[in-house]
Order: C-alpha cells, then sequence, then structure tokens
C-alpha cells in the first residue's frame, strides 16, 4: 500500500506546474537545460519534464570536520576537529562552482589547517589565530557562500605511536613479502 502512495506521489510531482519557495529557501529553476532563473520567496509556475527545479535553504549550516592528526614543524602531532558554520548566498554561484558543498568546505578546512599548523612549532600553536586563519581562507573563495565561523571543538597535542610504518616489510618467519 506504501508503494502505491509513492508512485501516485511521484506521478503528481511529475505533473505539478508550481514550485513553492519558502521564506527561508532560495531556488533555481533550468528551463531547457539552458536558461537559468533565480527564484526567492513565492510561488512560480513550471513547465512539466522541461523544467528542472534545485531548492536549498539559506538558513545557517554547521558542518563538523572529522579528527584530524597533524605534525607541527618541530615535530610535535596534534590532533584536533572543529565545525563551520555557513550560509547560502548566491545558490546560482554555489551550483556552478561546487558539486558537494559540504565535503569541499570540510577538505578545504582541512587542508588550510594542515598548512598554518605545519608552519609553526607546538609552543606557538594558537586556536584563535587558527581559526581566524581558516575563516580568512575561505572568504577568498567565491563559492556563492558566506562563511559565519570555524571553531576547534577538540584539541590535543599528543604522543602518537606507529605499529606498522608501512607494508614495505618481509616477514623473516615465513619469508614472504608483505607488499607483492
Amino acid at each position: 500500500m506504501n508503494q502505491v502512495k509513492e508512485f501516485l506521489e511521484y506521478i503528481f510531482n511529475a505533473i505539478k506546474i508550481w514550485i513553492i519557495i519558502q521564506p527561508w529557501e532560495t531556488g533555481l529553476r533550468v528551463r531547457f537545460g539552458k536558461h537559468i532563473k533565480k527564484l526567492e520567496k513565492g510561488i512560480y509556475f513550471r513547465i512539466p519534464y522541461f523544467d528542472s527545479v534545485y531548492k536549498q535553504e539559506k538558513r545557517l549550516r554547521v558542518c563538523s570536520l572529522p579528527m584530524q592528526t597533524l605534525t607541527t614543524r618541530d615535530n610535535k602531532t596534534i590532533t584536533l576537529n572543529g565545525a563551520i558554520g555557513y550560509k547560502i548566498t548566491d545558490i546560482e554561484n554555489l551550483y556552478g562552482t561546487l558539486y558537494h558543498p559540504q565535503t569541499t568546505i570540510s577538505n578545504l578546512c582541512m587542508s588550510y589547517l594542515n598548512e598554518h599548523v605545519i608552519r609553526l612549532s607546538a609552543e606557538s600553536l594558537d586556536l584563535e589565530i587558527m581559526e581566524n586563519y581558516v575563516i580568512e581562507k575561505l572568504k577568498e573563495k567565491k563559492y556563492g557562500l558566506c562563511f559565519q565561523y570555524f571553531k576547534i571543538t577538540n584539541y590535543a597535542l599528543v604522543n602518537t605511536y606507529r605499529l606498522i610504518q608501512d607494508q614495505s616489510w618481509i616477514n623473516e618467519d615465513i619469508g614472504v613479502d608483505i607488499k607483492s
């Protein structure tokens, strides 16, 4: 019974001739694959099968970074993670430049953190300066996003031990090269 309901909803949405953009959303309508119109709040007519409509919320989004292990200039190891808050300000620019915005932003933040940390010694690291550095680097990019904040949520100067550095060693007990 649920499949029948889903099928009917699909058919209804396929032939629906209007689209509603809520006040907290923005949208793009692409007609015939080439005419692009930016949509703000309101009701818009669409031609079924010829119009593609993409909606996004303009409200604050938060992207959490995974735990990252970095090495400072003096070979000290730190682990950290953080969160970035951003809003969509120009949906046409966003769709024209990024495919997965959240993944891209996360990767950029992690690379900027590494770029900053690798130049400094562990003693000279300052969390506020690191946060500001990431925000300033992100603001240089013109993706149609407004970056509200970047915060480091966990930070630790740690000693790490690697049990196996790589797999190119030979197991002498059985005489097998693990790498091959």
